[in-house]
C-alpha cells in the first residue's frame, strides 16, 4: 500500500488519505532502440541516416541471466518483470556484428520499480559507460541521467566516429573497448571521481565465499548464523555465497540480523575459479563500495590440488572436484579487474583454510588484494570467529579503519579464539602486505642465486638442517630444528633463514639483507608458542628427500613447479639439487 499525504491551505488539517494503490513488487522495463541521430555505416547494416531495421539487436539485463528479448523493426522491446533494485544495465548487442554493443543504465538509491521506459541511444551508451566506469573503478554510484552534454560529448563523438566512419574497429574490439572510446569515458569517470561526484553506497562490502559442500557443512552453517547474529556494521554490506551438500549454492545478504536469500543457484562446483570469480564480480557490480574484503572458507592444503581431503584449496564433494590455486588466483585476479581492464584489487583477502600461509600462495595471489590473511598451520574446523569479527567491526567505525587495521582485527579475533583461549589450540595467523614483495623479492632472489651458485657446498648443509630434529616425543611427534607445522614439508621461512645463516658464511650478507626486509611482507604474526615457537608468519615448501622423489618428481609430477613462485625464483631448482645430490 502506498500512503499519499494531501496538504491543504494554512490552518487546515485532515486525516491521512490512504489510496488503494498496490505497492510495487517488481520492475518492468520496456523501451526503444533509437539510432536516428547517427548515420550507421553500411558495413554495420546501416542505411543513411540510420538503421532501417533494428530487429538484429538482442537485449539482456546485466546480472539477470535468461531474461533476454529482441527489438522489433522499429526498435521497440519489452523485458519480463524483474525484482526491484537500485541499478540496472541493459546490454543491446547486434546479432550479426557482435561487437556492436549499445547500453542503457539507470541508478536510483531509492530503488527502481514499477514501469520504467528505456531509450537506448548513443547518449545512453555514453552515460552507461561513464557511470559504470565510475562505479567499477572507484565504487561511486551516480545517476546516469545527471550526466549532461559537457560530460558526454567526447564519448558520444568517439562512438559516432566508429559507427559512422570506422566500422572496421569493431572487427577487433567490442565498442566499449575501442581505444578512443575507452579513453573518453575513463577520463570522464576519473574527472568525476576527482570532483567527488556520485556517492559511495557502502563504505565496505564483506564477501564471504563459504564452500561447504564437504565435511565442513555444519561448521559453515554455524558461522553464517554467527554473522547474522552479530548484525550489520554501519556503512557495511555483507554478502554470502554458501554451498552445501543438499541445498547447493545460495547467495544471501544480511539485513536486520537476518540472511535474505537473493538467489538459489542449485548445485555448482564451488572449487571452480570461475564460480568464485562470478560471485566476486557480481558483488562488486551490484554493491558499489569504497573497499572490499573477501573471505574464502573451505578445506585446503596450501598450493596442492590433489583429490584427497585437505589436499587442495576448496573441496567440492558433489562435483568430486578440488580447486587448483593457480586457476583460482587467475580467475580472482580477473574478477578484480573492471570491464575496461582497470585493476582494482581487493583491499583484504582472508583464507579460512588450512596451511595457506606459505610464500608460494602469497606470491600466487599477490595481485588479488592489498593485504592477505592466512594460517601457516591447520585451521580448526570451526574456522574463523566470524561473529566476533563482525561484532568488532560493528563496535568500530569502518571508515576509520585502514586496510591493515582491518586485517589486524581479523588476526586479533582469531588469536583470542584459539591462541589466547583457556583451552589453547595449535594455531597461527598472519597478515601479509603484498606491496612489500616489491622490496622483498629482489633480495630473496639474490639470496637464492647465491645459494644456487654454491649448491655443491651448501646443498648438503640445507638438507641436513631440514632433517635435523630437536626432539621426538613418546607419541612419535617430531620437533624439527627449523620450525615445521602439521605437515613437515612446510617450514617457517624466517626460521630456515636464521638457522642456515651461520652454517653458510658465504651467504651471511645476503641473509642479513633479506632478514632486514622481512617485515615488509609480514606485518602481523600470531602463533601458539607451545606448538610453534618459531612461527614468523610465512612458510616455504621444503619436503624431505623421500617425499620429493615420490610426490614431486615421481611418475605424476607435482603441480608445484607451475606456480608463479617457481617460475620467478630458483627455489625449485635448489630443492631438486638438494634432494638429488
Amino acid at each position: 500500500m502506498v500512503i499519499l499525504l494531501s496538504a491543504g491551505c494554512s490552518g487546515e488539517s485532515g486525516p491521512t488519505i490512504v489510496y488503494p494503490i498496490p505497492y510495487p513488487t517488481d520492475l518492468r522495463i520496456s523501451g526503444i532502440v533509437n539510432l536516428a541521430d547517427v548515420a550507421v555505416h553500411q558495413n554495420l547494416g546501416g542505411i543513411t541516416p540510420s538503421l532501417i531495421d533494428l530487429t538484429p539487436f538482442e537485449l539482456s539485463i546485466q546480472d539477470q541471466p535468461g531474461n533476454t528479448t529482441s527489438a522489433d523493426a522499429d526498435g521497440r522491446f519489452v523485458f519480463e518483470p524483474i525484482s526491484i533494485r537500485d541499478q540496472v544495465v541493459i546490454i543491446c548487442r547486434h546479432k550479426t556484428h557482435a561487437n556492436f554493443v549499445l547500453e542503457w543504465m539507470a541508478a536510483n538509491s531509492q530503488g527502481l520499480y514499477s514501469e520504467v521506459r528505456a531509450e537506448i541511444t548513443l547518449r545512453s551508451t555514453a552515460r552507461s559507460l561513464i557511470a559504470r566506469c565510475l562505479r567499477d573503478r572507484y565504487g561511486r554510484r551516480i545517476n546516469p541521467d545527471s550526466l549532461d552534454a559537457q560530460h558526454l560529448s567526447t564519448t558520444v563523438d568517439a562512438i559516432a566516429e566508429v559507427l559512422e566512419k570506422h566500422p572496421e574497429k569493431l572487427s577487433q574490439y567490442q565498442l566499449d573497448q575501442v581505444p578512443e572510446i575507452k579513453t573518453a569515458y575513463t577520463e570522464m569517470a576519473a574527472a568525476l571521481h576527482q570532483g567527488e561526484s556520485g556517492v559511495y553506497p557502502n563504505e565496505m562490502v564483506l564477501l564471504f565465499y563459504m564452500a561447504g559442500d564437504n565435511s565442513l557443512a555444519t561448521q559453515i552453517a554455524d558461522n553464517i548464523e554467527d554473522i547474522a547474529a552479530a548484525g550489520l556494521p554501519s556503512g557495511t554490506q555483507i554478502l554470502i555465497q554458501a554451498d552445501f551438500p543438499i541445498e547447493g549454492v545460495k547467495r544471501m545478504m544480511l539485513s536486520d540480523k537476518k540472511m535474505i536469500e537473493l538467489a538459489a543457484v542449485g548445485h555448482a562446483d564451488s572449487s571452480s575459479g570461475a564460480v568464485l570469480a562470478d560471485f566476486v564480480a557480481w558483488g562488486r557490480r551490484a554493491f558499489p563500495a569504497r573497499r572490499y574484503a573477501l573471505f574464502i572458507s573451505s578445506h585446503s592444503d596450501a598450493w596442492k590440488n590433489a583429490a584427497a581431503l585437505r589436499q587442495s584449496l576448496i573441496v567440492d564433494n558433489s562435483s568430486g572436484n578440488t580447486g587448483n590455486p593457480i586457476e583460482i588466483a587467475a580467475w580472482l585476479e580477473g574478477a578484480c579487474a573492471t570491464f575496461d581492464g582497470f585493476a582494482r584489487p581487493l583491499d583484504l583477502l582472508v583464507f579460512d583454510a588450512c596451511s595457506m600461509g606459505c610464500i608460494e600462495i602469497a606470491w600466487q595471489f599477490r595481485k588479488c588484494a592489498e593485504f592477505t590473511v592466512f594460517s601457516q598451520a591447520f585451521v580448526p574446523a570451526q574456522g574463523l570467529p566470524y561473529g566476533k569479527i563482525v561484532s568488532s567491526l560493528f563496535a568500530s567505525t569502518p571508515t576509520s579503519l585502514t586496510n591493515q587495521q582491518l586485517g589486524d582485527l581479523v588476526c586479533s579475533e582469531y588469536r583470542a579464539r584459539y591462541i589466547d583461549a583457556a583451552v589453547k589450540a595449535a594455531a597461527t595467523i598472519s597478515l601479509i602486505r603484498n606491496a612489500g614483495f616489491d622490496t622483498f623479492m629482489p633480495k630473496f632472489n639474490d639470496y637464492l642465486t647465491r645459494l644456487y651458485a654454491e649448491i655443491a657446498l651448501y646443498g648438503i648443509v640445507m638438507g641436513n638442517l631440514r632433517d635435523s630434529l630437536e626432539v621426538v616425543s613418546e607419541e612419535g611427534d617430531k620437533k624439527y630444528v627449523v620450525q615445521a607445522f602439521e605437515r613437515a614439508e612446510y617450514r617457517d621461512l624466517k626460521s630456515l633463514l636464521v638457522k642456515a645463516r651461520n652454517s653458510m658464511p658465504l651467504l651471511a650478507d645476503s641473509t642479513d639483507h633479506l632478514l632486514a626486509v622481512f617485515n615488509q611482507i609480514v606485518v602481523t604474526s600470531h602463533a601458539s608458542s607451545w606448538y610453534f615457537p618459531e612461527a614468523n608468519g610465512i612458510s616455504i615448501t621444503f619436503p624431505d628427500k623421500a617425499s620429493y622423489l615420490s610426490e614431486y618428481i615421481g611418475s605424476s609430477p607435482s603441480g608445484y613447479f607451475f606456480l608463479d613462485f617457481c617460475q620467478t625464483t630458483l627455489w625449485d631448482e635448489i630443492m631438486t639439487a638438494i634432494n638429488t645430490q
